[in-house]
């Protein structure tokens, strides 16, 4: 979104496009996939408001969406990458960096955000891997958004071919740590 200023009052007002962006899942939800002679192909199915928006979605993101509708399982992966402006080219220059996956949590807003960050705690690649509240989650609603974020940061570590990421993935430590976040602040829950 950009915002220019009038010289006149200060105020600042919106130019460019005033509609939100749209989100594959939005867009996937509308089409479907056929079978051609050539292999598959994306037809999108919806002619309502902004249908034209829609068709320059699948033209310019036809190989993403056919990956997703291929393969419903990965959705997180693609919404994760579209958020944090990733694609798979620039997910492979991360390829042999020491990544690891960092816990931030807020004790009095009970929020807990992970995501990747390099050995200097500084977070790479923009979007968290899971931003939750703790403070009314049930303890399988809290196991279940761990397993989320893990399945999550190992696709991610596949996409690069990253084997340090993989193996944080795939540690015991995480799940143990936070579990450790979550007994604190829910005294007496039982064991995971």
């Amino acid at each position: 979104m950009e915002f220019k200023q009038e010289l006149e009052t200060g105020i600042l007002k919106q130019i460019g496009n005033t509609e939100t962006e749209l989100k594959i899942r939005d867009v996937a939800s509308k089409c479907r996939l056929l079978k051609t002679e050539n292999g598959l192909k994306v037809e999108l199915s919806y002619t309502g408001p902004n249908a034209s928006k829609y068709l320059q979605y699948v033209e310019k993101h036809r190989e993403e969406l056919t990956n997703y509708l291929q393969h419903p399982d990965d959705a997180d992966l693609y919404e994760w990458m579209e958020e944090s402006h990733q694609t798979s080219l620039t997910l492979k220059k991360h390829e042999k960096e020491k990544l690891i996956i960092y816990v931030n949590y807020d004790p009095e807003t009970m929020v807990l955000k992970t995501g990747i960050a390099d050995e200097n705690v500084t977070m790479k690649l923009g979007t968290p891997l899971m931003k939750i509240n703790i403070k009314n989650m049930t303890r399988n609603e809290f196991k279940l958004a761990i397993f989320d974020m893990l399945l999550l940061a190992d696709e991610i570590a596949i996409a690069m071919d990253n084997p340090e990421l993989k193996k944080m993935a795939n540690i015991e430590m995480v799940k143990v740590y936070l579990k450790e976040i979550y007994d604190k602040f829910h005294e007496g829950t039982p064991d995971f």
